[in-house]
């Protein structure tokens, strides 16, 4: 692994050691025997999923790991909530299994990335320096949440500057803990906010929440579509969570990152050069603090 302040003069990572054939038992995270030296990983290690692994994640809460690269499959155990703790998460000759396109994962899966902007910095190879506090992804992702029937809905009611309550359609999919926001709906691009529930009251659409209202927002019992050529005026209010959660550490205003690439790694014993092409594939996840800077 190459870091900030060190360039590649040809290939940055170590060789993979590519297996021939996938194991066909699964690994357990948790089991010492499937890991170098019958230990498990703990903070600041540097660990691999190593080519024709099939491990299966199964600890409720990781340690803080510096590297986790994965050359073989690692998966998400879907008969728990999860917690990943990483700096670097590099899926490099391998794949990354949260739930699939069948079976969405049913459980809170949550990978917390770490970093401070000028801390080190991962490269794929001589030319693409990805940074740091990332999931920085060669190989293939699947990562299928559970759906929301509640996409998004529409005020029904003005709300006004310090305002703690907003009113919506009964008969939601929202609970309490859910992050929504609202939209703006004047000149004021900047007016859009966001909170959490503290309780949706499913035969009113009465919604209580954990901060005061920062701006005017309009609402109506009605779409305005007929009286506006089509279209509704009232507030948008979206839905932002889901139980698959990507988190950057709040920290110096910068934020976690996802990198999908393409790149090329290089074989030293048959001299041959091996393309390697990201692949992301995401429904029903949620990205908190995961930006550019500030």
């Amino acid at each position: 692994m190459s870091f900030k302040g060190i360039r590649c003069v040809a290939y940055c990572n170590e060789q993979v050691e590519e297996a021939e054939e996938v194991e066909q038992e699964f690994r357990l995270w948790s089991d010492v025997r499937n890991w170098p030296n019958d230990t498990l990983p703990i903070d600041g290690d540097e660990i691999e999923i190593k080519s024709g692994w099939k491990m299966i994640l199964d600890i409720p809460v990781t340690p803080k790991i510096k590297v986790i690269q994965v050359n073989g499959i690692l998966i998400f155990s879907d008969e728990m909530d999860i917690t990943m703790h990483a700096y670097h998460v590099f899926v490099r000759a391998g794949e990354l299994h949260i739930g699939n396109e069948t079976h969405p994962h049913n459980h809170t899966a949550t990978i917390v990335l770490y970093g401070e902007r000028n801390e080190e910095a991962m490269a794929f190879d001589a030319a693409i320096e990805a940074g740091n506090k990332i999931i920085a992804n060669v190989g293939l992702i699947k990562m299928f949440g559970k759906n929301r029937s509640t996409q998004y809905t529409r005020l029904h009611a003005n709300i006004n500057k310090g305002d703690t309550k907003i009113m919506v359609e009964p008969n939601l999919d929202l609970v309490a803990g859910d992050r929504l926001a609202l939209t703006a709906s004047s000149y004021q691009w900047d007016s859009s906010e966001d909170f959490f529930i503290e309780s949706y009251n499913n035969s009113t659409g009465e919604v209580l929440i954990d901060r005061k209202i920062k701006s005017h927002h309009f609402g109506a019992p009605e779409s305005t579509a007929a009286k506006y050529s089509g279209a509704d005026l009232r507030t948008e209010v979206l839905l932002l969570t889901r139980n698959i959660r990507i988190v950057g550490e709040d920290v110096e205003s910068w934020g976690g990152h996802i990198v999908t690439s393409d790149t090329v790694d290089y074989n030293y014993d048959t001299d041959e050069l091996i393309p390697r092409n990201g692949r992301l594939l995401m429904n029903n996840v949620e990205m908190y603090n995961c930006s550019q800077i500030d």
